[in-house]
């Protein structure tokens, strides 16, 4: 196959530049074509034969609503060249980026749902930027409906995603789901159970909780609520503490001895091994790639409806579970409930360590990425569009 992949980023650092990375390379090792049209790339996929870097030199200077039209322009040309030379198959984009029609188009965020959320930007956000903010909201919101409807196929990161794109009154059948994946090499179980690594020594039941806390919509007031009729927890946060209310509002609460703010942090794998549950009560994700990694890393997840995951772990809760789902993000009397159970059954975090782990093997990078090849070939067999001499390979495997 010759798959042109468009995206601002092909990278690790960041979740949909770490999708398209994922897929580029499981393509190049396949021994396919991968033309990727993007500002920034991971330099190790031009090792590979058949990789080609199409840069769109990004305008720095300019608000980000701005950089990324002229990015739909530029791309959009570029496509169009592409096509009347016959040099791709297939054109996968992700949302809006780009004015050419996608053949696949994949939705990591749906913006047009994400403009109603009582935490969005522009309802919690007090200085002029929340007008910017509720803009570049809308304008995408429009522009990716624009997009939906003109793409051949539509791949969703979650079950949720795809429900937010049906509402939006996309065909139901247009819409195929695939979970993002996880490293489970560079996320895994820890050895042993010592905790010094990142500080914490109480012998205390430790979370952890990572993301932006600058903002209410990770939901990290939620979590300080619930720990204060839980002395037994403690608590480690990842995340920048700059323009946070956050070690303000652990001091008000009287918890702030055990409540351990490490600023930003790069080796969450090393702290994910270092704990016993990841606390996630996000009020809006798509396919939280950092529960994934928590899950990787054998620790049980508390997270809600809103993350975006919880059809993973759905399908083994009952007596077999890979964490909490909970009902209300802010229900800070549910968290509360549950991070006692924890205290109260110390087991339960082992048994469903070792079954988060399980879910994790199930939805690795290269598991994802066999799937997203094997909806290229289908596209490319329906629409007979094979280039001359091209042959659809047999290799893709979904495990």
């Amino acid at each position: 196959m010759r798959i042109c992949i468009v995206t601002h980023r092909v990278v690790k650092g960041e979740g949909q530049g770490r999708v398209n990375y994922e897929i580029a390379i499981e393509a190049l090792r396949q021994g396919h074509e991968v033309v990727m049209i993007s500002n920034e790339l991971e330099p190790e996929l031009l090792e590979y034969k058949g990789a080609v870097w199409i840069k769109v030199f990004p305008s720095l200077r300019l608000p980000r609503l701005l950089r990324y039209q002229i990015f739909a322009f530029q791309s959009a040309a570029h496509i169009r060249k592409l096509r009347k030379t016959k040099q791709v198959d297939l054109v996968m984009v992700n949302g809006f980026i780009t004015w050419a029609r996608g053949d696949i188009n994949s939705v990591h965020f749906v913006h047009s749902t994400w403009i109603k959320s009582p935490v969005h930007s522009f309802r919690v956000h007090r200085s002029w930027k929340r007008w910017y903010f509720g803009l570049y909201t809308l304008v995408n919101a429009y522009l990716e409906r624009f997009a939906f409807r003109r793409s051949g196929k539509i791949i969703a990161v979650s079950e949720k995603v795809k429900k937010e794109l049906i509402q939006l009154g996309i065909e139901q059948d247009k819409v195929l789901v695939i979970h993002n994946g996880v490293d489970v090499h560079e996320f895994h179980p820890r050895d042993a159970a010592l905790k010094t690594r990142i500080g914490v020594t109480s012998g205390r039941v430790t979370g952890l909780f990572a993301g932006d806390i600058s903002s209410p919509r990770k939901n990290l007031d939620t979590v300080l609520r619930s720990m204060v009729s839980v002395p037994e927890v403690e608590l480690v946060v990842a995340g920048s503490t700059d323009r946070s209310i956050y070690p303000e509002m652990a001091k008000a609460l009287k918890i702030e001895d055990r409540v351990h703010f490490l600023g930003y942090r790069k080796d969450m794998g090393e702290l994910m091994r270092n704990v016993d549950l990841f606390i996630f009560p996000s009020r809006y994700e798509a396919c939280s790639l950092v529960v994934l990694e928590a899950l990787a890393s054998g620790i049980p997840v508390v997270i809600t409806e809103q993350s975006g995951v919880t059809e993973m772990i759905a399908a083994v809760q009952g007596e077999h579970q890979a964490g909490y789902i909970m009902q209300n993000s802010d229900d800070a009397v549910e968290l509360s409930n549950i991070l006692a159970r924890f205290v109260q059954a110390p087991d339960e975090l082992k048994r469903m360590g070792e079954i988060a782990r399980e879910v994790a093997l199930n939805n690795t990078w290269t598991t994802m990425s066999q799937k997203y090849l094997l909806s290229y070939e289908e596209v490319i067999r329906h629409d007979g569009r094979l280039g001359r001499g091209q042959k659809v390979s047999s290799s893709v495997e979904v495990q």
